[in-house]
């Protein structure tokens, strides 16, 4: 897309392409993470892991481990509090008691004076185990058979539970219509299943933290998260502190996605602070976070569809199995989003979805981009080309007589507003030429496909508030306690101020506060731009009327008599007007302070995107090329540019990486990428042109009508490769990723005799 270029003889800060605030300190090397944070006599912290995923605990003698020069704390279970944590399911202890549950679960932790100290001390701790049944894959694990890996269950605080089911850790649904009925009506029965893999963030910064609890037991905190009020609140709740007696301060953050909002590992660096006396700090190494991280759930995904002789869809009934490790205390909420996806962006009258996430004896799952979204998506867009393949009808033609209209509901039976979906649809019919003849093979044994998905993406809710002071000096200070972890929120949120405020945005400054600002509940969701924007927006408001009040009072007139133009109060009807500088003069020294705030936005409001793919296959080693991605996504205001094409870029790359190549490897529940050369992700020369085409909306819950666009392309990429490649080949591949060994093997069975 164009990028418009900075004209400073306008005001507008909005859709001006404004580099990150942060950018120069991150080039430079100047920007603090939580593993540059030095405490004098600091300790160094590690963990001992369990090398089981599923057995009891006999006994664990610590002893030895407590004499070696150089330890000054080692704690186990029994030396932390039983008291069970998690987001918003509490089933886990910090630290394993009685049982382990998974391989790499921590069983001890030791502060000693540098690593190597640590290494030998993880060594002297003796653990005597009982290996008991373990269970890998979520079907199984629900069976009558299976070891029962959670039986106080029934105990445990949360919400979406379900005792009645076995292994279940939560199960969340959605309908409308009669799902039966609709299969009776129907003229022809459609039933797939589909398999996902588990895949990991592969954010560059792997997790830690430093804690420091001084003589009065206040706690501070530098921890790379997401979050830090949830960090602040979970530690007060577990240590039964005040929430003023912590404070987590601001860093920066070496990229999440989702994977970086479990606070286990602080509560345990807490415990070992207390008991050394010293500060503790904490650098897992990248094998520690591939084998105990919060990567995507694997899914089992089965769909059953009824259609019309026209093609009509006209049932649909969908279930998700989410493979979710260990524990499900890693996610901040007890349902997946993907679950209320299961019957894609169409108007079928009548579905049924449901969506379980089952406990296994593997490494707990967490929050990914689009979360239980890239599972279900890939599975039903996979089943459309398939039955419209069936049905003799061309893809998007099938799609675009089923897509959802204005005035229709979504499968759940919300009402929606402002849908999209026929626009994307078209849209991208033009940009691909979907109509054309595709292009001749370069080589005699390469082969051409193209496919597309289609999609829509909820706008998340969530709550933050944001302040905005007016400096002694005339300039701006924005208080934020968001933390950036890459998606550009800051430069956004000075744009808003800036664009409400009528002033250049280098007037905004960015003050990055901890949890002695105004608070935010962290960021995810893509919600840095309709939550905290909005919060922003609202800040920025607020000074605005206190400024014009101000300039009022200075005049002896009407506030409705004091204006706000371009930075300015001017009296109106006249030409006097109040500059900044004066205006902060005015109040005698003190900044002035204006506070917004914002909690949950309409529910109705989704963002659609059609993905089209391009492929070559090699038919003698199945190897596939993408030769072009062609995305078209409705939109509103653009805030800027360049963030919101590299949201879009990079949750393609993040969705191609998930459709070809990366998968975190799980035998008996081992991990078997503990690195990132046996772990694959896409590099730049996997990644294909890829063109956007943005379809003008009229509704969006962000500042100036906003929407995210975070989490557009990843959901959908998956499925359009696989189509594509089904379009190239005949091969279809119904288990992510679409890997050359299975593209090839496929060819094999294809070919006769």
């Amino acid at each position: 897309m164009a990028i418009p270029k900075r004209d400073n003889t306008k005001t507008s800060a909005i859709g001006l392409a404004l580099p990150r605030v942060e950018s120069v300190s991150k080039v430079t090397g100047r920007a603090l993470y939580f593993a540059d944070i030095s405490r004098p006599d600091a300790l160094w912290v590690g963990f001992l892991r369990s090398p089981y995923a599923h057995a009891r605990i006999l006994r664990i003698d610590p002893t030895r481990a407590r004499r070696h020069p150089g330890v000054k704390a080692v704690i186990t279970g029994k030396d932390v509090s039983p008291r069970l944590e998690g987001l918003t399911l509490q089933d886990a202890t910090v630290l394993a008691r009685d049982r382990v549950l998974y391989i790499g679960e921590k069983v001890a932790g030791v502060a000693a004076v540098d690593r190597e100290t640590v290494e030998e001390a993880l060594g002297l701790i003796e653990v005597e185990y009982e290996e008991l049944p373990a269970v890998f894959d979520p079907l199984d694990a629900m069976k009558p058979e299976a070891p029962l890996l959670h039986p106080d269950y029934a105990n445990y605080r949360g919400m979406n539970k379900e005792p009645s089911l076995k292994n279940v850790r939560s199960v969340e649904r959605g309908s409308k219509g009669d799902v039966e009925q609709g299969f009776a009506e129907s003229d022809e029965i459609f039933e797939n299943t589909f398999r996902t893999q588990m895949v990991h963030q592969a954010f560059i910064e792997p997790r830690g933290g430093v804690v420091d609890v001084d003589a009065q037991g206040r706690v501070a905190i530098w921890h790379c998260h997401q979050a830090p009020f949830a960090v602040r609140k979970s530690l007060a709740r577990h240590a039964d502190l005040p929430e003023e007696m912590i404070m987590v301060h601001p860093l920066s953050t070496g990229g999440s996605f989702g994977g970086k909002l479990s606070y286990d590992d602080i509560i345990c660096l807490y415990y070992l602070a207390k008991a050394a006396r010293k500060p503790v700090k904490y650098v897992e190494s990248y094998s520690e976070e591939l084998m105990d991280g919060q990567p995507r759930h694997a899914a089992v995904v089965t769909l059953r569809t009824g259609v019309k002789k026209d093609g009509r869809l006209w049932a649909w009934d969908g279930k998700v199995f989410y493979n979710g490790g260990a524990y499900g205390g890693r996610t901040p909420r007890n349902g997946m989003n993907g679950t209320l996806l299961l019957a894609g962006a169409y108007r079928t009258p009548h579905t049924r979805m449901a969506g379980y996430i089952v406990y296994t004896n593997q490494v707990p799952c967490g929050f990914f981009r689009a979360p239980g979204e890239v599972q279900t998506l890939y599975g039903v867009e996979s089943h459309m080309d398939m039955m419209a393949e069936k049905l003799g009808l061309d893809p998007l033609e099938f799609r675009l007589r089923n897509v959802l209209r204005p005035g229709d509901t979504r499968p759940t039976d919300e009402p929606l507003r402002d849908p999209r979906g026929v626009e994307v649809l078209k849209r991208l019919r033009q940009i691909t030429g979907w109509q054309r003849a595709k292009p001749r093979p370069s080589k005699p044994n390469i082969l051409i496909g193209r496919g597309l998905a289609l999609g829509d993406r909820h706008i998340g809710s969530g709550e933050s508030s944001a302040e905005i002071f007016l400096e002694a000096d005339g300039s701006l200070r924005l208080a934020t306690a968001v933390r950036d972890v890459g998606v550009g929120a800051y430069t956004m949120h000075r744009q808003v101020a800036a664009e409400v405020l009528g002033v250049d945005p280098e007037l905004v400054r960015i003050d990055a506060t901890g949890t002695d600002g105004p608070y935010d509940e962290g960021v995810r969701g893509q919600r840095g731009t309709h939550i905290e924007g909005q919060a922003v927006y609202r800040a920025a408001n607020a000074l605005m009327e206190l400024l014009r009040e101000k300039a009022a009072q200075f005049w002896k007139v009407s506030k409705e008599d004091a204006r706000w133009e371009k930075g300015c109060a001017r009296l109106k009807k006249t030409k006097k007007i109040l500059t900044l500088p004066e205006l902060a003069r005015m109040s005698k020294g003190q900044p002035l302070r204006s506070l917004g705030h914002c909690k949950g936005v309409r529910p109705d409001v989704y963002a659609f995107q059609a993905i089209s793919a391009e492929v070559e296959v090699d038919r003698e080693s199945g190897q596939v090329e993408i030769r072009r991605i062609s995305l078209a996504l409705d939109a509103t205001k653009v805030i800027n540019p360049i963030i919101y094409q590299g949201q879009i870029d990079g949750a393609a790359i993040q969705g191609l990486g998930f459709s070809l190549m990366e998968d975190l490897a799980v035998e008996e529940g081992k991990v078997l990428t503990l690195n990132l050369g046996d772990y694959k992700i896409p590099t730049i020369r996997d990644v294909p042109p890829l063109v956007t085409s943005r379809v003008k909306a009229e509704e969006g819950p962000g500042p100036f009508g906003a929407k995210s666009v975070a989490e557009a392309a990843i959901g959908i990429i998956a499925p359009a490769i696989a189509n594509a490649v089904y379009d190239a080949t005949g091969v279809r591949i119904k288990e992510a990723p679409i890997t050359a060994e299975k593209v090839l093997a496929g060819l094999k069975e294809k070919k006769p005799g």
